[in-house]
């Protein structure tokens, strides 16, 4: 898989805060860089001029989005030390708040319980069936359990991932994943995805095995580091709107189809995951064997997962991502 070198992904970032960054926002933006006067006067511009498609959102002129920020996955969600939230999420959040003529509001929500309706209209990064009660449309990202390889194979084999080594974070879901196939690899654990990364970068793991998307993150700092494919099927995830709110989710998916066309998502994609295309069951690995019910191979040696996120101890955001960013609060 191609993928955009570093200064096209600032260049992306540049261009996505330049289309998104002035969505109408209630707060949010305020931590846009640039001349302070002229942020504000766009953004009073931006604001005046909103005319709103959809009149069912809990705030009058407001689409106000859930996000779970106690388990939300780098790069869909990147918190700061300052209490601004960054990601995926809020850059396509606010550009469907755009979209629809609307401004925008973020709250921290439990995904279990997120409030539809009643705490938040729509909730970022949501699996359908996991959330009652619940429309899901726009699918932006998937879950799934990815290999990484310096150097683009395109999607691995069995008989290339064999007797090869792979870092993999402690505890990581992504280590109990493998840990339950027969893959025979050398695993080497890591504290962080960022150190297994570098181990790949200077060859010191052939693979890396991490969540898909937190993996494309960090991959647009090495130049030569690719997706290899997925250990597991991608699970798709979309905007979640309140099944009893038909109005609502047809207006996001017309919105979320109209960003798609419009090239933004495509941006958003660029500056958050390196260009990844979006998986599919083309992506995984094929025929990769199951594991022992009583052993899983050499890649037991490593294993005694907590099951924790992939991307625990991922470094903050890149200052490209930061300045001119969409930035919220939560």
């Amino acid at each position: 898989m191609s993928k955009p070198t570093h200064r096209n992904t600032v260049a992306a970032a540049a261009a996505l805060a330049a289309c998104v960054a002035l969505a109408g926002c209630s707060g949010p933006l305020s931590a846009i860089a640039g001349p302070e006067a002229s942020v504000g006067e766009a953004l009073a511009a931006k604001t005046a001029a909103l005319s709103p498609k959809v009149e069912s959102t809990i705030s009058k002129g407001v689409l106000t989005v859930g996000i779970d920020t106690q388990n939300g996955m780098v790069p869909l969600y990147v918190g700061s030390d300052s209490g601004r939230a960054y990601g995926m999420d809020v850059d396509l959040a606010s550009a469907l708040a755009d979209e629809l003529g609307l401004k925008v509001r973020f709250v921290s929500v439990d995904d279990a319980n997120p409030g539809l309706g009643t705490t938040c209209d729509v909730l970022m990064g949501a699996v359908d069936g996991q959330v009652g009660a619940t429309t899901v449309v726009g699918d932006y990202a998937e879950q799934a359990s990815a290999f990484f390889h310096k150097g683009d194979t395109g999607i691995a084999k069995v008989d290339d991932l064999s007797s090869k080594s792979v870092g993999v974070q402690t505890g990581s879901v992504s280590q109990t994943a493998l840990s339950k196939t027969g893959l025979m690899m050398s695993v080497k654990t890591y504290d962080n995805l960022n150190a297994a990364f570098d181990a790949l970068e200077s060859g010191g793991v052939d693979y890396v095995l991490c969540d898909a998307y937190s993996g494309a993150y960090l991959s647009a700092r090495y130049e030569e580091v690719c997706l290899a494919g997925t250990l597991d099927a991608p699970k798709a995830q979309g905007i979640a709107v309140s099944s009893q709110n038909a109005e609502l989710a047809d207006a996001v998916k017309a919105a979320y189809d109209a960003v798609e066309k419009n090239g933004l998502m495509g941006l958003v994609r660029r500056r958050w995951v390196a260009g990844m295309d979006p998986l599919s069951a083309s992506s995984q690995v094929q025929d990769v064997p199951a594991g022992s019910p009583t052993a899983a191979g050499e890649t037991t040696a490593t294993d005694g997962s907590s099951g924790s996120a992939n991307q625990a101890s991922l470094a903050a955001a890149p200052a490209s991502h930061e300045a001119g960013s969409n930035a919220a609060t939560v």
